[in-house]
This record gives structure tokens, sequence and C-alpha cells, in this order.
């Protein structure tokens, strides 16, 4: 999706109630970071420094098209964040519609602790978010190691394969669980979207969950990397979903990595 400079200031208009303090206090930013409160529904957030590409991604490219998205879900919606971040997602999508139930799940101690921050200052996240600090898988392990950039930098492209990024320098152990476990132990019978951003886990956790259990969720939103020529590959993924009897569509964000979107 093309953006230009003029159409990224005037989603940040659209989304953000204190648009003006993204370019007032810009030269502070790597002193601590600046808040910013959402519209309609207001939601206010810290965004770090390290993770203003992450916020500009979100609420000035708009990548997920988030009236849209929105438009797309029943009132009260049930929703799977896999690779919730710092949570710059569930508030954006929490900003634009009354209320849902939000399962997010970030194994990153730092996004973590930045979520925790945000759902503490804001009783509507209480409410409506359930953070995990574990990663997500299709096969079920006690552990998973996750290779990633030192935590006082971005956090953002953490993954299971050591040579995803050359800055994820860090290995460390991060408790998980399958996405099987989350929908059986939230007795979850349809999840209306499942988004997931989760650097190449994305294959782990869709070919090794039951497709009956697949099957129940109805919208996906996905970021997908392509890792192999073998099946873990846009390609290959996006027919394994077709052949479930989702109607996908995805457009490349750079090289590798696509946003994938499927439908049943």
């Amino acid at each position: 999706m093309a953006v230009t400079g003029i159409s990224r200031y005037m989603r940040l208009w659209k989304h953000i109630a204190n648009p003006f303090d993204y370019l007032i206090y810009k030269n502070e930013r790597h002193k601590h970071g600046c808040f910013f409160v959402t519209k309609p529904f207001p939601i206010r957030f810290r965004v770090p420094n390290s993770l203003y590409l992450v916020f500009k991604e979100i609420f000035m490219t708009d990548v997920y098209e988030i009236d849209r998205l929105a438009s797309q879900l029943p009132n009260n919606p049930t929703i799977i964040d896999i690779g919730a971040n710092a949570g710059f997602f569930d508030i954006q999508l929490l900003s634009k519609i009354g209320q849902a139930t939000i399962y997010a799940y970030e194994p990153m101690p730092a996004n973590v602790k930045s979520l925790q921050e945000t759902i503490a200052n804001n009783s509507r996240l209480q409410r409506c978010i359930r953070l995990f600090a574990m990663a997500v898988t299709g096969r079920a392990f006690a552990q998973l190691s996750l290779f990633a950039e030192p935590e006082e930098n971005s956090q953002v492209v953490a993954s299971v394969f050591a040579e995803f990024h050359q800055n994820n320098t860090c290995e460390l152990t991060v408790p998980c669980i399958t996405l099987t476990e989350i929908m059986l132990g939230n007795s979850l019978q349809i999840v209306d979207l499942l988004k997931m951003d989760c650097e190449g886990a994305e294959y782990d956790i869709i070919y090794h969950t039951d497709p009956e259990l697949i099957r129940r969720i109805r919208q996906m939103t996905i970021e997908v990397h392509d890792v192999d020529s073998d099946r873990n590959n846009v390609t290959v993924f996006d027919q394994y979903l077709q052949e479930m009897g989702y109607t996908t569509s995805y457009s490349r964000i750079n090289s590798s990595c696509y946003a994938l979107e499927a439908i049943r």
C-alpha cells in the first residue's frame, strides 16, 4: 500500500487527538518518548523512542486499514492477537469499536511492560484486553527460544529463526502456549478475528493446528514472511488457507513480507 507523506499526516490527524505533539516533541522522543490519545474513543498511551516506526506503521501508514477492518467485525468481537508487541494494534482497534474481548500474546519483556503500563492507565483496556506474556506455537513446547535485539533497543523483530534479522543478537527463553490451548482453554467456539505478527512463526501456528479449529476463525489478518521455497512462503500459505474455505488476498510490504487477509 503506497502512502505519501501527506497521506500519513492525514491519517495521523484522523486517528490521533493530539497530532501536533508528534511534531512539537520530535526532538524530545529520544529522552522519554511521547504520549498520544486516540479518537474517537480516547485511549492514552506512550510511544517509546524505539517504537516510533511501529507507531507510524499502525497510525500513519494504517497498514491494517483499521476503519475498514472495524466495520467488518460484529458488536463485541472476540479477537486473538498473536505478537501484540506494545499493543498499538489493539489500541487502535479499540479506539474505533465500542467493546471487544482481546486475548493478547506477547513474549518480549520490554513490549509486555509497555502494554501493561498502557492497560493500567486505561480502564477500558482493563475490561477488554487479557494480556499473556507468552509466545504462541502450533506444536506444543514447554518453552521456546527467541532471537531478538537487545532489550534497550526495539524488540519488534524477535523470531524463532536466528537469522531472521541481523540485529537479533540476543537469545532468550520464553514460555509458550499453542493456539489449540488458547481456543479450547477459553471455550472459543467462534473467533471473529485472528491477528498475527510473529516473524515467521505463522507457519507453525497455522499448519500445526487442527483445521477444524482454524475454521472457527472468521477472519485473519496476518503478516506473512517468505522463509523458504517449500511450505513456508506466502504462495503455499495462501493456497492452504483457500483449501480450508477462506477467501484470501495479500499485498507486498517489502521484498520478503506480505500483508495477508483471509475471510470465511
